[in-house]
């Protein structure tokens, strides 16, 4: 008997197979061909677990991503072989993650960054190896609040650390604005005050630029008044 363990999650949206790590199967002699695929009904071999969004938009920095990875020939599921898990970050070379001396894996992943993933079957007796991939975007995480007393003042930071330019944004009319570009410290902290309104409220949000080590990173929107 084997034991499944039950993972509820959300799908990854932007967790997507690239043209260059398409599914591929290579089938030797009289071997049957193999198939990656996912073990948790309606998800995929690698799903982002959490199914609240701290940030809208992609994957943050420090997200939990799962690993439900099972073999199939046909209908019928492999138990025999083993399986790698691989991780490319931009530039780099593929490093193995995770691993298992059977044919299934269930565990689970933080994401770092950009990357490409991938699992390799090896293989066994008359199953030929296969392998799946998929990419995924992965944005910075941004905490931030307010430190002030009588004014506001917005403090925070961006994981991983990271010392450049985080432009914060205002609401006029229907359209967002840049109001001011904020420069980060060693730490990957910032500091500015923001004004309030007599009535009513100002809407903000902080963008960071895409690069190659992350996609767009974007907060939720917040606002200032006063009381």
């Amino acid at each position: 008997m084997r034991l499944r363990r039950i993972l509820a999650a959300v799908v990854v949206t932007t967790l997507a197979a690239p043209a260059a790590l398409l599914t591929t199967s290579t089938t030797a002699s009289a071997a049957t061909a193999t198939q990656i695929v996912g073990g948790t009904d309606g998800k995929g071999w690698i799903y982002r677990t959490s199914s609240v969004a701290t940030q809208p938009g992609a994957p943050v920095f420090g997200e939990s991503f799962s690993l439900s990875i099972e073999v199939r020939a046909g209908s019928t599921q492999v138990y025999d072989g083993t399986l790698t898990v691989q991780r490319q970050l931009p530039g780099k070379d593929w490093k193995t993650i995770k691993s298992s001396d059977s044919a299934y894996l269930y565990d689970s992943i933080k994401a770092i960054g950009n990357a490409n993933y991938r699992v390799l079957y090896s293989g066994s007796g008359d199953y030929a190896p296969s392998s799946d991939g998929v990419s995924s975007k992965v944005q910075r995480k941004l905490a931030y609040r307010d430190v002030g007393g009588r004014t506001v003042v917005l403090a925070g930071k961006v994981s991983p650390k990271f010392k450049g330019k985080v432009l914060l944004f205002k609401q006029q009319g229907k359209k967002w604005k840049k109001f001011k570009t904020l420069r980060t410290s060693r730490k990957g902290t910032f500091r500015t005050p923001l004004p309030a309104p007599r009535t009513g409220r100002y809407y903000f949000r902080l963008e960071i630029p895409a690069s190659r080590a992350f996609t767009k990173t974007r907060s939720g929107n917040f606002y200032t008044y006063s009381s």
